[in-house]
């Protein structure tokens, strides 16, 4: 059995940037299921639960490789940005994508998914079939590692750069601190779904206070503004809207450095609120319109079986936006000129 029983599926090597002592020991907290403000919270106890990497500890331990390599590169990063190298971003990168992944909100989703999908069928189904369906946090966390592995690939093409924020508004951070977006996919109805390896993807994950992760699509996209490796930002707008994000897609929590700040994240939280989702998939079935002839269509009102005809679940997750997109990136003149409501593979065309 783990000395640990408390496992932390956001690592304090992450969270130590927004607690409100030096120490690492207090953080602040607004809880969005109760709307309440927490002054320096203890930091030991946020975004873990017991043994939510299993009791071998073996999975704990493999991730303590990653955490301490992020927790060096930061200390380095908050005295000089500049001195940031581009192995360093490039590390920073695999463990904001990592952290994807790892995420209470990711592996909940998972369990939640299976129990929607087995939900929609349950009527009709075998019982083979209803337990070929059942997803176990063990289960979930398997598939969490599988879907990291396979992102490593389809986010390769991505560009990612820290992004120092000169503004007086600082940047706070949530329980699930990883957003994915993507502004060209939702602005321009892009068909053929919305995945992290998409055309226009984006990954963002707040540093500190001061610093974001930043990866992104540069067929898509170019940032404005360059100092060396950083990008900047010098509006308070394109500040909020990455805060926005946070408190968009945030779990359970925000969190928060300067207690000073507490009305201006209880207002973010307030504005994002009616964006908010209770679970970011959806789930229908689909079914042929007549026997063979590969045209799917959801099944509206009562599903009914009908002999012949191919039945799928379509399971299509949702990504968020902010009030207003960030100017910090803008389209490329390809982007611009890409049609509206077209596939992906026609974008260019």
């Amino acid at each position: 059995m783990p000395a640990n029983k408390s496992q932390h599926f956001v690592p304090r090597c992450y969270l130590r940037a927004f607690c409100a002592d030096d120490e690492g020991a207090a953080i602040n907290v607004f809880n969005m299921a109760r709307e309440l403000l927490i002054q320096a919270a203890p930091a030991k106890g946020q975004c873990a639960k017991p043994y939510f990497y299993g009791r071998d500890g073996e999975l704990e331990r493999a991730l303590q490789e990653p955490e301490g390599e992020y927790g060096e590169i930061m200390r380095r990063v908050v005295n000089d940005p500049h001195a940031a190298t581009w192995t360093d971003i490039s590390t920073l990168s695999g463990f904001m994508l990592l952290q994807s992944y790892r995420s209470a909100a990711w592996i909940e989703g998972e369990i939640r998914l299976a129990e929607a999908e087995r939900a929609m069928v349950a009527d009709e189904a075998t019982p083979e079939l209803l337990e070929s369906l059942v997803v176990t946090h063990e289960m979930a966390l398997q598939l969490a590692l599988s879907a990291f592995r396979n992102s490593i690939e389809s986010t390769a093409h991505l560009q990612t750069r820290i992004v120092l924020n000169r503004t007086v508004m600082p940047f706070f951070t949530s329980d699930d601190p990883v957003v994915y977006t993507n502004r060209f996919h939702l602005q321009k109805n892009v068909l053929g779904g919305a995945g992290i390896g998409s055309p226009g993807a984006m990954l963002l994950m707040p540093l500190t206070p001061r610093f974001l992760l930043l990866s992104f699509d540069p067929a898509i996209y170019r940032l404005e503004k360059l100092l060396g490796k950083l990008g900047v930002i010098d509006r308070v707008s394109d500040v909020a809207a990455f805060n926005d994000l946070q408190a968009v897609r945030g779990h359970a929590n925000l969190y928060f450095r300067d207690w000073n700040d507490r009305a201006l994240v209880a207002s973010m939280y307030e504005k994002a609120k009616p964006r908010r989702r209770e679970t970011w998939f959806d789930v229908e079935t689909l079914q042929e319109t007549e026997a063979g002839s590969n045209t799917f269509v959801a099944v509206a009102g009562r599903w009914v079986h009908h002999p012949g005809r191919r039945e799928m679940l379509h399971t299509q997750r949702n990504i968020p936006a902010p009030a207003t997109w960030p100017s910090l990136l803008t389209y490329t003149e390809h982007a611009r000129r890409a049609r509206r409501g077209v596939d992906q593979a026609s974008l260019w065309e």
